[in-house]
């Protein structure tokens, strides 16, 4: 299975209401993130499905990100890519999904959930993190539907993707 995860891109510092889960991406970030389009068109294969964080700024990311790769199917928002979601809830997803037949899957989210979660799947440990900049997409690549344990494919900081588009 190919799974695919995007950090959100540059986002106010504070949203108007004050709440975190409010605070939206910025012009300039939503610019950065557009302008790596054509490289996540590139290297982003087919997707079963899109996994968001229910916060603002991840689903806006999610928005881009699916235009970006021509994707029009099943987008799920997922309490379990939350920035404190443990990242064994998301891996469960993952799992499931797996097991159902989807053999490629993107999750939008955040940091430090989504470091953490990439240091799991490359090396099993829960305590490993693979820190991710804002906007930057990495993909890695499962050897079987019966572990989840993968090999990085790529990482594009969203500054690179930009550059290559």
């Amino acid at each position: 299975m190919h799974i695919h995860l995007l950090r959100h891109g540059i986002a106010e510092d504070a949203a108007p209401s004050g709440a975190d889960a409010d605070r939206a991406l910025t012009d300039e970030g939503r610019k950065r993130l557009r302008k790596a389009a054509d490289a996540w068109r590139a290297v982003v294969q087919p997707l079963d499905l899109v996994l968001t964080s229910p916060l603002l700024r991840a689903r806006q990311t999610c928005e881009i990100f699916c235009a970006a790769v021509g994707f029009t199917g099943e987008v799920r928002v997922c309490a379990e890519l939350v920035p404190s979601a443990a990242p064994s809830l998301a891996l469960q997803l993952f799992e499931g999904e797996s097991l159902s037949g989807a053999n490629a899957i993107a999750a939008v989210g955040h940091e430090p959930h989504l470091g953490y979660l990439l240091g799991l799947l490359l090396t099993g440990q829960g305590r490993l993190p693979v820190p991710f900049k804002k906007g930057m997409l990495v993909g890695v690549e499962t050897a079987s539907r019966a572990s989840l344990v993968g090999q990085l494919r790529v990482a594009l900081t969203q500054k690179l993707a930009g550059e290559l588009g």
